[in-house]
């Protein structure tokens, strides 16, 4: 054992190791959290969900990595990624490539067009900002 600031420090390392898969452990349940707000609150199935969340960690759909990471084709990812731009959550930048919009902007986006189509005021919701803030940290963290 090292002595820290505060006395002695364990070297053990399958402490770490504990705190690695508790780490992971909580950002898995982080995870399953946001898609099931992301389904319930902007009414996105599953795939439209994992696509999403795969463009808020890789950038692009044409990324390194992008359809491995989301185990689709190239032909399912490109209509996945029309069909949230119909919603108003990503961009085609190229043709057939796509891009999400900044978490909050895509969340409000999303949201506002559900209300149009149910002929809702739109107004503030805290719910759904708060998905956004959550998605932002998702996208941030590495």
């Amino acid at each position: 054992m090292d002595q820290g600031i505060n006395g002695s420090i364990n070297k053990d390392p399958s402490k770490d190791n504990l705190f690695l898969i508790s780490t992971n452990n909580i950002f898995m349940n982080q995870v399953t959290h946001i898609k099931t707000l992301l389904m319930e609150y902007l009414q996105i199935d599953e795939l439209e969900t994992n696509v999403f969340l795969a463009l808020m960690k890789l950038e692009k759909t044409t990324s390194r990595g992008f359809q491995e990471n989301t185990n689709l084709e190239p032909d399912q990812i490109i209509e996945i990624s029309k069909c949230l731009e119909k919603k108003g959550m990503v961009i085609e930048i190229n043709k057939n490539e796509f891009r999400a919009l900044h978490p909050r902007f895509a969340i409000v986006n999303r949201y506002r067009r559900i209300c149009l189509e149910n002929n809702i005021l739109f107004k503030k919701n805290t719910k759904v900002d708060s998905l956004g803030i959550m998605l932002e940290n998702y996208q941030n963290q590495t």
